[in-house]
């Protein structure tokens, strides 16, 4: 009989990959602040948490998405049911005056690119503590007023002012 529990726990440790255990928040995360469109899909698909916070009370996987300006993650975490109405501070500070919603994410994002020249985003951004390469790389792409005015225009209608 000492074979029974022992073959159960067998059986359940080889039947976890199929279960399809959910990703880690983390996960999610990374793949938005890296762009990364095709992983985003597939966490999402896996039942990764779209509402998941980098804390408590920091930003949703939503207000990365937004602040990189990336249309199609935008759309993909709001299919999904991401809050468009979390106010989050980047470094998670509770009750925090600098809390702020995606949609007010895109607008800043949007106000950048027409205050600082193409040739001084970078520098900027570094002179500000803002130099995450996803950030600077889609500032700095050609077509990004246009992301950013999509993403404007994806979150307007579902943000509450």
């Amino acid at each position: 009989m000492k074979c029974k529990p022992l073959f159960l726990f067998v059986l359940v440790l080889s039947l976890l990959p199929l279960a399809g255990c959910k990703p880690k928040p983390e996960a999610l995360m990374a793949a938005i602040r890296a762009d990364n469109t095709a992983d985003v899909a597939q966490l999402i698909k896996k039942g990764a948490d779209v509402n998941g916070r980098t804390s408590p009370t920091g930003w949703g996987a939503l207000h990365y998405a937004a602040r990189n300006g990336n249309v199609e993650i935008v759309q993909q975490l709001l299919s999904a049911g991401a809050d468009p109405n979390y106010a989050g501070t980047m470094d998670g500070q509770a009750n925090s005056a600098a809390a702020l919603k995606p949609l007010v994410l895109a607008q800043v994002s949007m106000d950048l690119l027409t205050q600082i020249p193409p040739t001084q985003i970078e520098e900027k951004l570094h002179e500000n503590g803002l130099d995450d390469p996803a950030l600077v790389k889609s500032l700095k792409d050609p077509n990004a007023a246009d992301r950013y005015q999509k993403v404007i225009e994806i979150l307007a209608p579902v943000t509450k002012q």
